[in-house]
């Protein structure tokens, strides 16, 4: 007898042992899984399906959902659904009641018993605040299978959920615009020149071998010739504005400056065969405003002395009396023999048109003759090139030197700094024209590219407003990355 019920209580242990190792995880399913971020938190949902599980009625399942960094170092249980067997729970039930105490290190979200047999559908709903790590976080369940109240080890079993709890970060895609200039119906162009040439005292005729003329005639015969031999090129207009220097009464000066100017005019209407018809003359006697600058920019004795007679004596001709007083005329002979003579010229516009170039010609003119394209052709001569490549940003590069001035010019160099990761460059040369509505697109791309988030949303809705269909795209883009990031 005593023999049997030892057999009989290894068998029991036996028997125990089997129970006390089962996993369940097998017989439950996890079905209708979400995860979402929302206003800065983390929300999950799924629900456990027990319908195939047969659970022994003296166990208890704890399945508990475990977020777990990529890196592996931060683990977070979530609160558990427990699941028992139909002895386990009363014992579960009483030993809560007494005192009540709580066997769980995280709270359930759920304890129930199991109705083998049946069907039986757990919702889980949970909703924590989103840390960083939880955005690349997998989710595994873990099951815990004890076969008694107390001293017993719990039977631990692991399933991956998902590798990636969370979809990737939504990264947005921002469309960059290039502005097309008009064509030019005609380009004009011009260039300026100065002639200082050497005439006798009180004198207007310009005689080619007196004093430096001969080198200065020279420099405009190469500057006309140049242009007049130039297939590309029409000469429109030319002017010439005539100037002297202070010694001497103003009215006597401003005749001498018109009689200089018209007889640097006749020599190039003579010399060139120009019809008088395209010549401009303009005269404007002492130039008092260069001989300040000239003075400002040097060391000569008596500076403030000067500067403070050019500013505060209104009469012109009284100026000269008072510079003659300085330093016992010392400073007024430097004047005459330094500063006066360079004021005695004159400055010459030459106006031409350029014709057309198609795109060929302009490849090669942008090389070597950048002046004579127009916005319009260098823009096509960028697209000959592959977008983004050193020789497509070096197109814009030229026409913002050639047009420092011009807005689209501006625009267009700044996209293609933008593209090139240039970002600050691209800004700065941006922000010069943030008032134009063809800049907001592309001053969003780059304030985007500062995380400047809501002055770069600011220009995409000022530009879709205004009818720009990128702009609009874009500011929904960003729009879908800023809620992403709540």
């Amino acid at each position: 007898m005593k023999k049997k019920l030892y057999i009989l209580s290894l068998l029991a242990i036996s028997v125990f042992m089997v129970n006390a190792q089962q996993s369940y995880l097998r017989q439950i399913t996890v079905q209708n899984q979400t995860a979402a971020k929302q206003s800065g938190n983390l929300n999950l949902n799924m629900d456990f399906d027990l319908s195939n599980l047969k659970i022994n009625n003296q166990h208890m399942v704890v399945l508990t959902p475990v977020l777990n960094s990529v890196d592996g170092i931060t683990k977070l249980e979530l609160p558990p659904v427990v699941v028992n067997g139909k002895t386990r729970a009363k014992a579960i039930s009483r030993m809560m009641n007494v005192g009540n105490e709580n066997p769980f290190s995280v709270k359930p979200q759920t304890i129930l018993v199991r109705q083998n047999d049946t069907k039986q559908v757990i919702p889980y709903a949970l909703s924590i605040p989103l840390e960083d790590w939880m955005r690349r976080a997998t989710l595994t369940l873990r099951e815990d299978v004890t076969a008694c109240c107390s001293g017993c080890d719990a039977v631990t079993t692991t399933r991956f959920l998902s590798d990636r709890l969370l979809p990737a970060d939504f990264v947005p895609t921002y469309q960059i615009t290039y502005v097309t200039p008009e064509a030019e119906p005609v380009k004009q162009r011009s260039e300026s020149h100065a002639a200082r040439f050497t005439y006798k005292v009180g004198r207007a005729e310009l005689l080619p071998d007196f004093g430096n003329n001969a080198a200065e005639l020279t420099k405009v015969d190469k500057v006309i010739r140049e242009i007049q031999n130039d297939k590309d090129l029409t000469i429109s207009n030319l002017t010439i504005s005539g100037y002297a220097s202070p010694e001497g009464s103003q009215k006597s000066n401003l005749d001498l400056s018109q009689r200089r100017a018209n007889s640097f005019s006749d020599y190039l209407s003579t010399k060139y065969g120009m019809s008088k018809n395209q010549f401009k003359v303009n005269w404007y006697g002492e130039d008092w405003n260069g001989l300040q600058k000239a003075v400002e920019s040097s060391n000569i004795a008596d500076k403030d002395a000067i500067l403070n007679i050019i500013r505060t004596v209104p009469n012109v001709d009284a100026r000269d009396a008072e510079l003659k007083k300085l330093s016992k005329g010392q400073t007024y002979k430097t004047l005459l023999e330094t500063y006066y003579p360079p004021l005695r010229r004159n400055e010459y516009t030459i106006d031409y048109v350029a014709r057309p170039f198609d795109v060929n010609e302009a490849k090669a003119a942008i090389k070597t003759r950048p002046q004579l394209l127009s916005l319009n052709e260098m823009f096509h001569v960028a697209q000959t090139y592959p977008k983004g490549s050193a020789d497509f940003k070096n197109v814009f590069d030229v026409a913002a030197r050639m047009f420092p001035n011009d807005p689209i010019a501006n625009l267009n160099a700044a996209t293609a700094e933008l593209e090139g990761g240039s970002v600050d460059a691209a800004l700065t040369r941006l922000e010069r024209f943030k008032d134009k509505p063809e800049a907001w697109n592309n001053l969003g791309i780059a304030l985007v590219q500062k995380q400047r988030y809501e002055e770069a949303l600011s220009y995409f809705d000022r530009a879709a407003a205004q009818g720009d269909a990128t702009a609009k795209t874009n500011a929904e883009q960003l729009r879908l990355f800023l809620e992403d990031r709540k």
